[in-house]
This record gives structure tokens, sequence and C-alpha cells, in this order.
């Protein structure tokens, strides 16, 4: 823990300081604490999620709890009554450079070989790979992707399908499939490559090209992501509201084509 700001008698913490994507993060606030305290969130789009709101332990103590999806050195900013708090964390990449080479997966030793063992592991790996392979594809394949009809079109009958699958995928892969389904039609309505790059890319793509109606859905993406990525839980009813909302913007975003088709 590193204190990184102290103001007047109020000293402003956070544990980590050092962190990776998706990690839980606590700001602890110490010292006589202020009748007004408030989280002062990012002026762009999110960067960070608050799992647990500012709560006051003691009168001298308050914390917040919270998560950020943006990689580098990052601020947290509370605001009293008249001033303003700030605290820096490091954001690292899930993957840190000593992890993407290769170790050595084997050596002999005396008599005995680990290739042996490798060599024995082989057929088992191959056929468990490609069961794994078919069962990824069958699923993939359940939902429709052909350039062939309007992105609204197959965004809702791909909707209206994986409704069907909730009662058999966990909420990691429904959550993995509406969030492919909702990047799949905003690239192809709008141009841009929403598939392929990491919400935090995302995020400033959409709000650069002023895409309003997206803008509800991008508050939502950092959610989806924790249930994708950290295995968070959620409810039906909460899913029901997330493939609803998708279905909105679908409906807002094909009347504003509409509208703007009339005015031609």
């Amino acid at each position: 823990m590193i204190v990184l700001y102290i103001f007047s008698v109020l000293t402003l913490t956070i544990k980590p300081d050092s962190l990776t994507v998706g990690d839980t993060i606590v700001a602890e606030l110490k010292g006589k604490l202020p009748e007004s305290l408030s989280v002062i969130m990012p002026d762009s789009f999110p960067d960070i999620l608050i799992l647990d709101s500012l709560t006051k332990l003691t009168d001298t103590t308050a914390t917040v709890k919270f998560t950020s999806f943006s990689t580098g050195h990052q601020d947290f900013k509370l605001k009293t009554n008249k001033d303003t708090l700030k605290v820096t964390y490091l954001v690292n990449s899930v993957l840190e450079p000593e992890n993407k080479g290769l170790s050595p997966i084997w050596g002999p030793f005396g008599f005995f070989n680990w290739h042996y063992l490798l060599y024995l592991l082989i057929i088992p790996i191959a056929l468990i790979s490609y069961l794994l392979f078919k069962r990824i594809r069958k699923e993939k394949n359940a939902f429709v992707e052909t350039e062939q009809m309007e992105p609204a079109e197959e965004a809702l009958r791909n909707l209206k399908i994986l409704e069907e699958k909730t009662s058999e995928w966990n909420w990691n892969k429904l959550y993995t499939s509406l969030s492919y389904i909702c990047r799949r039609y905003i690239e192809r309505k709008v141009k841009i490559p929403a598939v392929e790059v990491t919400t935090s890319e995302l995020l400033p793509l959409i709000k650069k090209e002023e895409l309003a109606l997206f803008f509800p859905l991008t508050r939502k993406f950092p959610e989806w992501d924790l249930i994708k990525f950290a295995d968070e839980e959620s409810t039906s009813e909460e899913f029901d509201k997330d493939v609803a909302l998708l279905r909105t913007v679908i409906d807002q975003m094909e009347k504003e084509e509409e509208k703007d088709d009339s005015l031609q």
C-alpha cells in the first residue's frame, strides 16, 4: 500500500497500487471525513466500474471498491466539500512480456525422458482437441452469419436463437454470445472493427464516430466482460433486460436510418 495523496487531515490510499485488468481495487479514505463525498467518474467512456459504492466504515474511514479495464497509469478521484483528492495506480495487461515466451516442457532425467510421456499423450490430446473443436464449431453454427441478410435482421434472428439457449448454456457462454451478436451488428451497421477489438479500444471508436444510439450498450460492455472473463454471475431477469436493450437499440437505429432516407 502506497500513500499517493495527502490533503490536510485526509489521506487517500489504494490497494493494490499495481494490478491486472479486471482485478478488484480498494480505495480507502482516512481522516476527518467531510459531509460530502463522491467518486469522480472519467469524462470519457467509463474505464472503471464501481463494484461496491462509497461506504463510510467509521467516522474516520471510508472505502470504495472498483475495477479498471484500461492499461497503464490511471487516476482515481474523490470529490470532497470543496477539494479533489487523487490517487494513481498502474493497470498491467493480462499477458506480461515474460509470459509471452515459451518455457521448456521437458528434459532428460537419468534414464527417464519426458519425450516418451509426450508421445503417449499425443493421441488423447489430439482426440480431445478435435472433439472440442467440433463442439465449438457446432455451437457457433447455431447462429446465422451471412452478408446477404441485413445487419438488423441477422442480429434479431440470432437473439431469438440465443434466448432458446438460456436453459442449456452457462452465463459465460450466454454473455459471450450476446456480446458477439451486439459487436457484429455494430461492425456491419456502422463499419467499425467492433468484433476483434477490446472494450477499451471499442469505446473511443464509438465516441469518435458520435454514435449516440450505441451509448446505452457501451455502458454495459464492462459488466459483460466481467461475466465473460472473470466468471461473474448474472440473473435471468438481468439477462432478459440486456437482450431487450440490444433489441431497443437495433429498433432505434433502424428507425433513425429510415428517417434519414425519407429526408433525402
